[in-house]
């Protein structure tokens, strides 16, 4: 077992790591090399374990642990400090694209934290496609303008990474709107902070500006930021003595030249003494140019990494500054006006004459911009910024200065130790998928007194491997419970994802119909028809009874070779279909197993991965939870007659694969297998038919052909010689084959023979029969009529026989393959059996039909 102490960081890793073992085990010094197993990293463990001992903040421990019913009475006594409806309570510039149950979850969970008095706990159950992470990034970013300290936590690093960016994104789409005058300025993200791993995080240019690493290290390279605001201070008020002494400074420096020269033989300086100085108007644009630019950099690194308390006068006199610089260098101006002008200390001085003028814009700005420079410096003094050698401190201020930090669970343990103005709310995103016991870490955050879970129990739930701890519903979470014990919820009912062919059946089974589908989806332009219909339509269960499940490389998982080449021929034509449109496609293949989506991935190789427009991602479904893809093809995998399909039967993971598409869900899976599982897939297949939704994989020739391949590749076509199989399933001719056949075929050492027999044996199925050459055995004493078709040498015997179906029909029996010498001796055994049938029964095999 593997565990860090809590002091470390995350982001650094290293080799070094101590062994516990249960036995006093003495190492031997003989030089041979130890090895070590890697059983288990216990480090989430710990930290659960050490916030389970902690009270830093029972009150809402309190709360979420009651086993009777309190948020509706405790919500009754709570008076809000403004009386407003919810409409009132939220920016309508942030929450126009909300729908009505959007703006009232938003609206309840704002109306909660002005309750001083009772810690408070909401739920929000947001099914798939229901605009959750655009609803809570818009309830975050209110929280963030009203700066209400709150700590965002979600179980996986690809969570809070996700609802982080959209937070970011919805800021800048707001800030954009707000004023022209700060268009050239960076948004403020000083008031935001995400932390954790760095690699699993995959942390880019989305959330490099609130990456605590990178923002520490931004603020401790950013020295001398009152020296650059002294500096153009000086420069502003000062410009012209230091005009002056630049030019006596020149003047010293030439009379030197000059008296070097006169002892030099040449005298050659005579033309650098004759160079004309610098006018007043060019040295100061230098000048001021000079000191503007490193004060713009550290100007602009308080804007992205400091709170945005200060960010409005940083803002005014970047803007002035930049004012200043265009009237300084845009007019033609007159250098010796201009230092008159800037060497007046009083306004009065300016005649009416001048007042008007562009000297007298210059004077007055510059005004401007001394003042407002003045008031910068004051301002930030007043930040109390720590002492930038040392990277701890500055951490700390960071984590301090934030209002809205965004971690995983278990990272949130850091939190504890940090001395800072209470975090009063704590929101989960993804709350189902965290379990109740890892939760207890963020709450044990000092300070945190309402609590926001988000969530929906329909999907996955935390990964327990442990079937022991399962059973015991360790991997349950907080919001699951709470949700059972009937703490009321506000559902988001409106779906903007999947085209309701795709919804129905997940909002029938899973959320008892309570979902709606939104205007969006339900338009003719959400229709999609890149393959043809009805088999490639918005929603199809595509029957592959000739798959064969076997087991992958990793010993453990799931494989079906036939799956992955009818995937591999779908996302062909998808491509073929698609090229040289101009619209983007995103095609998405999910897999219940790991091995599955290796070989998926093996299969389609590289072929379009750099396809502009044209992108096709594998994952298993745990993969796919929260993701989705304009086309989704999901491989079931499962293929046997006993109807096992572990767990792939259960219904959350279910509720996610088939959840994700918005356009076309074609599903891929084992018709009989599934329906004898007794499992949700029971209901799958029998909706899809109910709907006329079923269809069998040879419906589509290229599909059946592709089944052919892979058989051949595989050297698996003895598995369709049954029939109910790809070629025969649908022919013309019921087939049959005897054991004897079936044992023979097996035997037969070449693939290619095997083959010309599989073609032979459809041909035969789809009514083809030779026309030169008489194949009829009529048997000495039965009259029965026995076929030879000759393949690669050896001889195909038949012979058509009745059985009783819906009705009597005629069948085509197979009963040996072999070698021309051995065929006398099978019909004359043939022979035999046929002498206790009836006359009128070889009569009725013996009959024809004509067509035409």
């Amino acid at each position: 077992m593997i565990g860090e102490d809590d002091e470390e960081d995350e982001a650094t890793s290293s080799t070094y790591f101590e062994v516990e073992t249960l036995l006093n085990l003495e190492v031997n010094n003989s030089g041979k090399p130890m090895y070590a197993m890697f059983l288990i990293n216990i480090v989430t463990n710990r930290r659960i374990w050490n916030a389970l001992h902690m009270s830093l903040n029972l009150d809402i421990l309190k709360e979420v642990l009651c086993t009777y019913l309190v948020a509706d009475k405790v919500s009754n006594l709570c008076v809000t400090k403004d009386n407003g409806s919810v409409s009132e309570s939220l920016d309508e510039r942030l929450s126009h694209d909300l729908n009505e149950s959007q703006k009232k979850a938003v609206g309840a969970c704002l109306s909660k934290l002005h309750c001083e008095n009772k810690p408070s706990v909401d739920l929000i159950w947001g099914p798939p496609g229901t605009g959750k992470t655009k609803t809570v990034a818009t309830l975050l970013l209110t929280l963030l303008k009203r700066k209400h300290r709150t700590i965002v936590c979600a179980p996986t690093n690809v969570a809070i990474k996700e609802v982080a960016t959209r937070v970011l994104k919805l800021l800048k789409e707001s800030d954009s709107g707000i004023s022209t005058e700060t268009e050239s300025l960076p948004c403020y993200f000083g008031d935001m902070l995400i932390f954790g791993n760095k690699e699993r995080l995959k942390v880019d240019s989305d959330i490099e500006d609130i990456y605590l690493e990178h923002r520490v290290e931004c603020i401790s390279e950013f020295t001398g930021w009152h020296q650059c605001l002294t500096s153009l201070i000086d420069t502003l008020a000062d410009c012209v003595r230091q005009y002056h002494v630049f030019l006596e400074n020149e003047h010293t420096k030439r009379r030197k030249l000059g008296s070097d020269d006169d002892r030099s033989e040449g005298g050659s300086s005579e033309e650098d003494g004759n160079c004309e100085l610098k006018s007043f108007l060019e040295f100061f644009r230098d000048q001021f140019k000079e000191t503007v630019r490193p004060l713009r950099a550290c100007l602009y690194t308080f804007c992205t990494h400091i709170p945005r308390t200060k960010f409005q006068d940083i803002t005014s006199l970047l803007n002035l500054l930049n004012s200043f610089e265009s009237l300084l260098c845009g007019e033609k101006l007159d250098s010796e006006m201009l230092e008159i002008t800037l060497s007046r200390d009083e306004l009065s001085l300016f005649s009416f004459e001048t007042s008007m003028g562009p000297l007298y814009d210059i004077y007055m700005k510059r005004q401007e911009c001394l003042s407002m420079s003045l008031t910068v410096r004051d301002s930030l003094k007043d930040l109390k910024h720590p002492n930038f050698v040392s990277k701890g401190m500055i951490t700390n201020f960071c984590y301090r200065r934030a209002s809205l930090i965004f971690c995983t669970a278990s990272c949130s343990h850091k939190l504890h130790s940090v001395k800072m103005e209470p975090l009063n709310l704590l929101v989960i995103d993804e709350a189902a998928q965290l379990k109740e016991c890892e939760s207890v870490i963020p709450l044990q955050i000092p300070g945190v007194k309402h609590l926001i879970l988000v969530g929906d129990e329909c999907q996955l739930p935390a990964m327990v491997e442990s079937e022991v701890s399962s059973r015991a519903r360790f991997g349950r979470s907080l919001f699951e419970r709470l949700s059972s014990l009937g703490y009321s919820r506000q559902l988001f009912n409106i779906q903007y994802r999947m085209h309701p062919s795709i919804s129905l059946f997940p909002n029938l089974k899973f959320y008892q119909k309570q979902i709606l589908d939104g205007t969006n989806v339900k338009s003719k332009s959400y229709r999609r028809s890149h393959l043809p219909w009805p088999m490639f339509g918005p929603y199809s269960f595509i029957n592959i009874p000739d798959g064969e499940e076997e087991i992958g490389d990793d010993g453990c998982s799931r494989r079906n070779p036939v799956e992955v080449e009818v995937i591999s021929r779908i996302v062909r034509n998808l491509y073929r279909a698609w090229n040289g449109s101009e619209e983007d496609l995103t095609v998405g293949v999910i897999s219940p197993y790991r091995a599955q989506v290796a070989a998926v991935l093996a299969n389609l190789g590289k072929e379009y991965e750099n396809v502009k427009g044209f992108m096709v991602k594998v994952k298993s479904v745990d993969g796919f939870q929260g993701g989705e893809e304009d086309i989704v093809i999901l491989s079931t995998v499962r293929s046997n007659s006993r109807g096992n399909i572990g767990f792939l039967s259960s219904s959350k993971r279910t509720n996610v694969a088939l959840t994700r598409a918005r356009y076309c869900l074609w599903i891929l899976g084992n018709e009989k297998t599934l329906m004898n599982s007794g499992s949700v897939w029971k209901a799958v297949v029998h909706n899809a038919k109910s709907r006329g939704c079923f269809f069998n994989v040879d419906d589509d020739k290229d599909l059946a052909k592709a089944i052919l391949d892979v058989k051949k590749e595989n050297d698996q076509l003895d598995d369709l010689l049954d029939r109910s199989s790809v070629l025969f399933r649908n022919a013309r001719w019921k087939v049959i084959f005897s054991d004897n056949f079936l044992k023979s075929f097996r035997k037969l050492a070449s693939l290619r023979i095997k083959m010309s027999i599989i073609m032979l044996l459809s041909r035969l199925s789809s009514g083809w029969r030779p026309k030169k050459w008489n194949v009829d055995i009529i048997c000495e004493h039965s009259s029965h009529i026995v076929r030879q078709f000759k393949a690669e040498g050896l001889y195909v015997l038949c012979t058509i026989d009745v059985v009783k179906e819906l009705r009597y029909i005629q069948i085509l029996k197979i009963w040996d393959v072999m070698p021309l010498e051995d065929v006398a001796k099978l019909v004359k055994r043939l022979d035999s059996i046929f002498e206790t049938y009836s006359d009128d029964f070889i009569s009725r095999c013996n009959e024809k039909c004509f067509e035409g």
